[in-house]
């Protein structure tokens, strides 16, 4: 049962990842005739009113983020491109950094962390300590969607201890967590 939940999850995260996050930022966050990406969307999932390219780090996140295009569905040609671009741009070839929540109560890379590490406890035990692993990620998943994914593909970075949102914006380095938690769950499908 808790397999097949896990499953179920992956699935919506495969959905989320190639129906929302990777069309959202290849058309709203792309910056056409300058390459790469902006640094932000706004909290509507709009283009800011000017926007600004993302610093190398940002690229970067958005890069680890469209490296899973092949695995859920997206154009792998597109999401090319776009990595290209970002590349081009970011003048590296490096992970990028994690980024940090200032003033966030609840914070996306904490959230993620943990979902990444409980989906780890799921795949290196057996029996029943598997079953409990998979129901955490379950769990964990479930209030990363709630709580810090949006249905129409963008992110908050976390949320103050009035439960209000820390930052006015979608940045593009929000793309490196959501990437490395979320890259784990869509493999379980293709096991």
């Amino acid at each position: 049962m808790s397999l097949k939940a896990l499953q179920r999850r992956a699935r919506e995260a495969r959905h989320w990842l190639g129906e929302r996050a990777l069309p959202l930022w290849s058309e709203a966050g792309c910056l056409r005739g300058e390459g790469g990406f902006s640094s932000a969307l706004e909290l509507n999932h709009r283009p800011l009113p000017e926007p600004e390219a993302a610093a190398p780090s940002g690229q970067l996140a958005l890069v680890s983020l469209f490296r899973l295009a092949p695995r859920v569905g997206f154009s792998a040609e597109i999401a090319a491109a776009r990595i290209e671009a970002a590349l081009e741009f970011a003048g590296e070839d490096a992970a990028p950094p994690i980024p940090t929540v200032p003033g966030a109560a609840r914070s996306l890379v904490t959230l993620c962390d943990r979902l990444r590490t409980r989906l780890a406890s799921f795949s290196d035990a057996a029996g029943e300590d598997a079953i409990l692993g998979a129901k955490a990620a379950s769990r964990t998943f479930d209030q990363l969607m709630d709580d810090f994914l949006t249905p129409e593909g963008g992110w908050i970075m976390g949320y103050d201890a009035a439960g209000l949102p820390v930052v006015n914006d979608i940045p593009a380095i929000g793309a490196a967590p959501v990437a490395t938690a979320l890259g784990p769950l869509v493999a379980l499908l293709e096991a």
